[in-house]
């Protein structure tokens, strides 16, 4: 049986995108993917304590000049 009685509240965050609500439940961890409910806005928690979120697409560097600092051989 699943315990629904949560004694830790969860933790409403603005989307940065559309304003919505970004629910972090009490179990989520650092570098957990959480939600926006309502435009689904990928955001990486980069930090519970303070709550620090960062879009997930902005993990992604796309920069082709960085690529010319690593070798590939």
């Amino acid at each position: 049986m699943i315990d629904t009685d949560n004694d830790e509240e969860d933790i409403l965050e603005e989307c940065a995108v559309c304003g919505g609500d970004i629910i972090i439940d009490s179990f989520c961890e650092e570098d957990d993917i959480v939600y926006c409910n309502d435009c689904e806005a990928e955001y990486l928690i980069r930090s519970l304590d303070p709550i620090r979120l960062k879009l997930f697409d902005d993990e992604i560097d796309t920069d082709p000049d960085d690529a010319d600092d690593e070798d590939y051989d």
